[in-house]
């Protein structure tokens, strides 16, 4: 496994800073549940390096798997992340049925903002699909680099690398359709 600092347990959260192939990710959990992952920009300068056995006496068996499933995932690695379990922040009912429609995307395929909004049972508001996808605290786990807009286009992702990140997922994934 890799290098992991900054195992903070505060709040009812336990946050992990984690390096990957694709850098540096934060992976946030409230119990078991996930609530929040992201890429870092650079690797953050605080915190303390903490090993491996530390590390594994700081988290539950199932926060363990997910964390190598992430670092594997990373490497290239097919992983589903559907039946994860996910701490939501109070969304409102749209954005949850959204995520959770998004969350069953299968690796590797793709659906536009339009078929994901049909999906979730609300045909037509694509455009609130995607404020749900730049909304989504948790990429990856919620696939929302899997949602295209209309006519093979990209669409938007944030994150600090912005689309290129997103491309390079599909790349991993053998899904990019663009030029």
């Amino acid at each position: 496994m890799n290098r992991h600092s900054s195992v903070i347990d505060g709040q009812n959260d336990l946050m992990v800073r984690f390096e990957t192939q694709l850098g540096m990710a934060e992976l946030t959990w409230r119990g078991d549940q996930v609530r929040r992952f992201r890429w870092l920009a650079k690797q953050s300068g605080s915190g303390n390096q903490v090993d491996n056995i530390a590390l594994a006496a700081n988290l539950t068996q199932t926060q363990q798997d997910l964390l190598q499933d992430l670092i594997d995932y990373a490497a290239g690695v097919r992983i589903d992340f559907s039946q994860v379990e996910v701490y939501y922040d109070e969304p409102t009912p749209f954005r949850r049925r959204i995520w959770e429609a998004c969350q069953q995307i299968p690796y590797g395929q793709l659906v536009t903002y339009g078929q994901l909004a049909k999906l979730a049972g609300r045909p037509g508001a694509a455009r609130a699909v995607g404020s749900a996808m730049s909304n989504n605290q948790i990429p990856i786990i919620i696939p929302c680099h899997r949602v295209i807009a209309a006519g093979n286009k990209i669409g938007g992702f944030t994150n600090p690398q912005g689309v290129r990140f997103k491309q390079r997922l599909l790349q991993l994934e053998a899904a990019l359709p663009f030029a």
